[in-house]
């Protein structure tokens, strides 16, 4: 075992050698037959793990699986022949699923977790040996490395409910690597435990030189980023809202500073940013050019509006995750997904409504005119330009984890859940804006309605379409409501049965209960470690 977990590592990092975003963070060293004891010798090498625990992230196994987790089940997607022509995938989307789904491996995820923990087992070790290597320096490594992991549980949690906790490194021949399930309440304690750990010692954004490594790596804003998601899964509305309010005004604060600077003639933010403006107080990037922001956020990439995004490059490593499922970024051909129909729908009631919501055709490719079926998915693949003509991005697409309005509205769904009148005014704000931004700086949505939660759902589904969000945003809606039983029907009739073109009925019905909304323990995975039977999801149970 341990001669494999060297050659992983050894592989990892000498294929980090070649990222163009981290070639500024380190100086490689590759393993080769070193022992991975004496490998851990200075604060290099343990840049370089980290470095690899990104590089993880990057891989297309684990690249397609935050997509597919996060999409593929919800109510954005629908099939094509591509899809049509891979018995696994397509049971996989119409809810056919069994433990033998190769979409219910989580390999790839937990291989980042164990460079996590190898990081954060031999890392003290190598401070205690380099004289260059700090204590401070330590502890935000230490931190970063635990966000990472804590990011790596939060996405099996919300997949798999339960699964195996483990938060020490594989690394002797001797070891019983044989683990049980843990329950979600034990693993989100741990993320919330890392997560709050980290926001003390983290570097903060300013501490990176380039935006690739301020949007690229964690830092405090991106924990408290994900600190707000965790407690808005867990029901925890008031940290929710609290660290979302963190971060928004930590964005806040510097649009304040930008435009102090440009007063002063000194325009170094502005030029860094873009245009930014208002919108009910919160500053974003302008929504008076059409598909302006749309340029900036997902074709530019590494915007005033991220918090955290994995890097991407043509020239050492493709986003296979949207090429492969939502297309090429460098032609029109579409990938193994494309969206719904019923998402160009523009009568009074449905979700692009407004015909003013630019965000119909940044997300999908409809002309205006021309019905179809389905439709090829745009978003990270292409930009509008003035004339509405589709401009292919040409380059690999970065994928945002977190971003500003992402967070405004997690605040203004925890708010909406907390209720009162305060609350449910400024998460009817928090709502406009975003929206305004959208709708080029007029907005619909001019009075608050009854049911803000309904709002805040609707509008997250405009905002994240496709950005792996959907499928766990439809999940707390179920989760948190009075009656999830009768919440689950509303999910089956009125969600998701609206995206499929065939076989609707069935796909829907086979969400059952709430335990069908999670995933099977991986067949493969029980025959290694048979400890997982016990626990296995009881919907799959046969």
């Amino acid at each position: 075992m341990k001669k494999k977990m060297i050659a992983a590592i050894a592989t990892t990092l000498m294929l980090t050698s070649c990222n163009d975003f981290l070639a500024d963070f380190l100086t490689l060293k590759p393993l080769n037959a070193v022992s991975v004891e004496n490998y851990w010798e200075k604060k290099s090498e343990v840049e370089s793990c980290i470095a690899s625990c990104y590089y993880a992230m990057q891989d297309a196994n684990f690249a397609k699986r935050v997509i597919a987790w996060g999409e593929m089940r919800a109510d954005n997607i629908t099939d094509n022949a591509a899809l049509q022509n891979s018995e696994n995938d397509y049971n996989y989307y119409v809810n056919n699923i069994t433990s033998q789904n190769t979409w219910c491996s989580w390999a790839a995820v937990y291989n980042v977790i164990n460079l996590c923990n190898t990081v954060l087992y031999y890392a003290p070790g190598a401070q205690e040996k380099d004289g260059n290597f700090t204590e401070e320096e330590l502890l935000s490594y230490s931190a970063e490395v635990r966000s990472i992991r804590a990011l790596c549980y939060f996405y099996l949690i919300r997949t798999f409910k339960k699964v195996p906790l483990v938060t020490i490194a594989t690394i002797g021949d001797d070891e019983d690597f044989k683990v049980a399930a843990s329950n979600e309440e034990e693993v989100l304690a741990q993320i919330i435990e890392d997560l709050e750990w980290a926001k003390e010692h983290i570097w903060g954004e300013r501490f990176f030189d380039t935006p690739a490594e301020r949007k690229g790596r964690f830092n405090k804003l991106s924990v408290k980023a994900m600190l707000a998601d965790v407690h808005l899964w867990a029901g925890n509305y008031a940290l929710c809202a609290e660290y979302a309010d963190e971060v928004i005004a930590a964005k806040q604060a510097e649009y304040a500073l930008q435009q102090q600077q440009v007063a002063q003639g000194d325009n170094e933010l502005y030029y860094a940013n873009g245009t930014l403006s208002l919108y009910a107080g919160y500053p974003l990037i302008d929504g008076t050019t059409l598909h302006y922001a749309n340029q900036q956020i997902f074709i530019t990439g590494n915007s005033f509006e991220s918090l955290l995004e994995l890097q991407y490059d043509f020239d050492i490593r493709d986003n296979s995750g949207v090429t492969s499922l939502y297309g090429s970024t460098r032609t029109l051909t579409g990938g193994m997904l494309s969206a719904a129909n019923y998402i160009i729908d523009k009568q009074a009631g449905s979700l692009f409504e407004d015909v003013n919501d630019g965000r119909l055709t940044d997300n999908v490719n409809y002309d205006g005119f021309t019905t179809s079926n389905s439709y090829s998915i745009l978003k990270y693949r292409a930009a509008k330009d003035d004339n509405e003509q589709i401009q292919m991005s040409g380059k690999a697409a970065n994928w945002i984890i977190y971003r500003l309005t992402d967070v405004m509205l997690m605040r203004a769904e925890a708010l909406a859940y907390l209720g009162g009148e305060e609350n449910l005014q400024e998460a009817f704000l928090l709502v406009k804006a975003v929206n305004e931004r959208a709708c080029g700086g007029t907005s619909r949505l001019l009075t608050m309605p009854d049911d803000m939660k309904r709002l805040v759902l609707d509008e997250r589904q405009r905002e994240l379409m496709f950005e792996g969000k959907r499928w766990y945003d439809l999940m707390r809606m179920v989760r948190h409501a009075d009656e999830p039983a009768k919440m689950m029907s509303t999910l089956r009739n009125t969600y998701l049965l609206r995206k499929y073109q065939t076989g609707g009925r069935d796909a829907v019905t086979r969400l059952a209960s709430i335990d069908n909304l999670y995933l099977p323990f991986y067949q493969p995975e029980i025959d290694v470690n048979p400890l997982l039977e016990v626990d296995q999801n009881p919907a799959y149970q046969y």
